[in-house]
């Protein structure tokens, strides 16, 4: 009898367990995180995937606040937001964040025209906070800003162009830059523009023309914040499907 009596409160005490939807997070954690000042949103997100409510009391409030818990975290928090919920608010891209980038075809001064589109892919996937918001192999664009054939008299060609945009996991277009802090000319709005004379591409100048052969990579920067959307991970397993 004992032993039936036993048994019965060990599954009672699963049942509720479940019922109070597998807390995987305590206020403590929570507390201990922002005492090593993790990111405010990289909690918010091991909140919503914990899928965990906490039944926040005033004086809980006012330490996790004390704390420096911010106001989107403590809203998570009383209200039990799921991580899937969680996919339309998206993840913010920090400003300067570096990406590199593929040639995919070869470009010449020889035959190059102004405003003419060149591709790129991604080298790598950029990663924040353990979210991958760029792949590896991604498509970029730019688009060449100055072009001319080589002349007589020994006269050198003449090649620059920009890289402009990068794809997003969920598709969206993320403006680039040249430098990793916009600073003078290198302003907010303004493409990533390669000047292909100077720095570390004057080696691809060989002879009267420029050829920059397909594969050479070029390193390149996220212009501004940018919140772009997460995508759940059942759409990416239906787009990787055939």
């Amino acid at each position: 009898m004992k032993k039936t009596y036993m048994t019965g409160l060990f599954a009672a005490g699963i049942l509720l367990g479940q019922a109070a939807g597998r807390q995987e997070l305590s206020v403590a954690e929570i507390e201990k995180m922002l005492a090593a000042q993790v990111p405010s949103d990289v909690i918010v997100l091991k909140v919503k995937q914990s899928h965990a409510r906490f039944n926040l009391s005033t004086a809980d409030i006012l330490d996790l606040k004390k704390a420096g818990a911010s106001d989107d975290l403590l809203k998570v928090m009383i209200s039990g937001e799921s991580a899937s919920a969680a996919e339309g608010q998206g993840i913010t891209i920090p400003d300067g964040t570096e990406v590199k980038l593929l040639l995919k075809n070869p470009v010449s001064s020889a035959t190059a025209q102004s405003e003419q589109r060149i591709e790129f892919t991604a080298s790598e996937p950029i990663v924040v906070h353990g979210v991958t918001v760029i792949e590896k192999g991604a498509p970029a664009v730019g688009h060449v800003t100055e072009a001319q054939p080589a002349k007589g008299f020994g006269r050198k060609g003449k090649l620059n162009f920009s890289i402009d945009t990068v794809q997003s996991t969920s598709g969206e277009n993320i403006r680039l830059r040249s430098s990793k802090t916009a600073t003078g000319s290198d302003s907010y709005g303004k493409a990533g523009v390669v000047t292909i004379l100077t720095g570390p591409f004057g080696a691809l100048v060989k002879g009267k023309d420029i050829e920059v052969p397909a594969g050479t990579e070029f390193t390149i920067y996220i212009d501004g914040e940018r919140k772009v959307q997460q995508r759940s991970a059942g759409k990416q397993q239906e787009e990787q499907q055939p």
